[in-house]
């Protein structure tokens, strides 16, 4: 147990530190066009932000309606009848060997 106490207690340390360093500025532009092309203030800006988190949400929505539908299917399916099992012997029956005339 303390092996692994020991082991992980640096990245913990890290990612605890990482997390409670004020966000900088440089970090926040997700390219150079983001950050020097547009004014705050302009609309283009806020319209550049909008059309970009639609191209973000269209992946999702669509994987998410083909998951919903899936889980709907196989939850509808779920109160349908089955086949019936039917148990079969579990020997054969040996065939009588053929009757017929005997060679001498």
């Amino acid at each position: 147990m303390t092996r692994t106490v020991h082991r992980l207690f640096p990245g913990l340390v890290a990612a605890l530190g990482a997390a409670t360093m004020p966000p900088a500025t440089a970090f926040a532009q997700g390219c150079a066009m983001c950050g020097t092309a547009f004014a705050p203030d302009d609309p283009v800006t806020r319209a550049f932000s909008w059309s970009v988190l639609f191209l973000i949400a269209m992946p999702y929505t669509v994987f998410g309606l083909a998951a919903g539908w899936l889980f709907l299917a196989h939850r509808r399916r779920g109160g349908r009848r089955r086949a019936e099992v039917i148990a079969l012997p579990r020997t054969r029956a040996v065939p009588a060997p053929a009757a017929g005339p005997k060679e001498t």
